[in-house]
């Protein structure tokens, strides 16, 4: 296991995250439940994050685990687990591009665009051709990306988001967005800010930085790690994608 630490998705970050409310929340959870209903064997989430959709999957009986490079992502699954269940959490430590196991799983999906967090285009398809390897024969890989066209209009601008904490405290993001077109690597400068009563207790930076996808880039990337019976999709309804506007894309492949 790779045990470097991320500049990225770190205590503030990682509790931000998990506060935020998708507006597509409940079709991708829809979408990602009736690809765990079809598979008939393990289940594999790389990037699982805090579990938005591993947790259900598990609550539902289904055979999954999954695994994530932030501590601090993990962290929150584990205590979000625990408040379901007494087993320990399927869960570890890992960077895709390194992982290795001797389980072949029937069903691997890694939604709401965290491969783009994969910047390094050599890194991304040692990713996809590990994602090929332990995948079992007939199983299903799901991977939705996002494109150039999720880019916010316009960037250098200050943004700021805030999200509250059950406990009525709040936290702050603000952020400076830049964008390379010739990388395609999208830049985020965030500043996280903790508010207890009006003021501010603790704060935290970071450097976030996705590749966005052109809108057939994908489609050879994946043919070229030996995945086949490519389908490709625009929304979390599995309408066929065809608008080149569209803010993100779904594959499903298979091995």
């Amino acid at each position: 296991m790779n045990k470097q630490n991320l500049a990225t998705y770190q205590k503030l970050c990682t509790e931000f995250y998990d506060l935020v409310r998708h507006p597509y929340a409940q079709q991708a959870l829809n979408l990602y439940m009736n690809y765990a209903k079809q598979a008939d064997g393990p289940i594999l989430e790389p990037m699982c994050g805090t579990g938005r959709f591993l947790i259900p999957m598990l609550q539902a009986g289904y055979d999954a685990q999954g695994f994530d490079a932030s501590e601090y992502m993990l962290e929150c699954f584990r205590q979000k687990f625990a408040a379901i269940s007494d087993k320990p959490a399927p869960v570890w430590q890992e960077f895709v591009q390194n992982f290795s196991s001797h389980k072949r799983y029937q069903l691997i999906f890694v939604p709401y665009g965290s491969w783009g967090l994969i910047t390094n285009l050599d890194d991304c398809k040692k990713g996809l051709e590990t994602m090929h390897h332990h995948l079992a024969p007939g199983g299903k890989f799901v991977i939705e990306i996002e494109t150039i066209a999720s880019l916010p209009v316009p960037c250098g601008i200050e943004r700021r988001g805030v999200q509250t904490r059950t406990d009525g405290s709040k936290i702050a993001l603000t952020t400076m967005t830049s964008y390379d077109s010739e990388s395609q690597i999208f830049n985020s400068l965030c500043r996280y800010e903790s508010i207890v009563e009006n003021n501010i207790v603790t704060t935290e930076t970071e450097n976030f930085q996705q590749y966005l996808y052109h809108f057939d880039e994908m489609d050879q990337l994946l043919a070229n790690a030996g995945f086949n019976s490519i389908k490709k999709y625009q929304d979390h309804v599995l309408n066929p994608a065809i608008d080149r506007t569209t803010h993100i894309l779904i594959y499903e492949c298979t091995k």
